[in-house]
């Protein structure tokens, strides 16, 4: 794919546009084949804005713990984000690729998310409820299902962000009985 990507190797008839060099650019972040560098250089080449939005998503993709770090600072702290590049971050932080390194914020999305959701605009706040919901193939275990019932036992959760909760609880409990079937 990267010969593909810097033009080593060429297909009759593949034109790559920029949505294709993104989702090159985006698919060897994530596998670690192309670095902090290589992404701004493809930034550079297209400056758009939805460069700017495949650039946010390539470097969340990172698998370093300071891409996961920095990809959970901007989508769950950085109240100034725009809802695209909000949702462009998720996107890249939840590689199923990267479990080990992002199944430490199960725990983090539990502690923090109900702040999220009583100082954030109901959109920007259902992005990070839903898009980080632990769901990752690393946390489809009873241990996520404790957490998500410890969290919505709390007296102090809105109805809309308890259903979301519930919804993404729900998903991983399906998830498991998949799992056990397939087995």
């Amino acid at each position: 794919m990267k010969s593909i990507f810097v033009g080593d190797e060429v297909i009759d008839g593949l034109q790559l546009d920029d949505e294709l060099r993104w989702s090159f650019v985006q698919s060897l972040s994530a596998r670690g084949s192309i670095d902090e560098a290589g992404i701004a250089a493809e930034l550079e080449r297209d400056p758009s804005a939805a460069g700017h939005r495949h650039a946010a998503t390539a470097r969340a993709l990172q698998p370093t713990a300071e891409a996961k770090e920095e990809a959970w600072r901007l989508a769950v702290h950085d109240d100034s984000l725009p809802n695209a590049m909000q949702a462009a971050v998720i996107a890249g932080f939840a590689s199923s690729l990267h479990g080990d390194l992002i199944q430490p914020y199960a725990a983090r999305y539990f502690a923090e998310v109900e702040d999220v959701w009583g100082r954030r605009t109901s959109e920007l706040a259902q992005n990070v409820v839903v898009g980080l919901f632990p769901a990752w193939t690393s946390t489809i275990d009873q241990a996520t299902l404790d957490a998500a019932d410890e969290f919505l036992a709390r007296p102090t959760l809105t109805a809309g962000l308890k259903r979301l909760v519930s919804e993404g609880r729900a998903d991983v409990a399906r998830a498991m009985k998949a799992r056990a079937a397939d087995r």
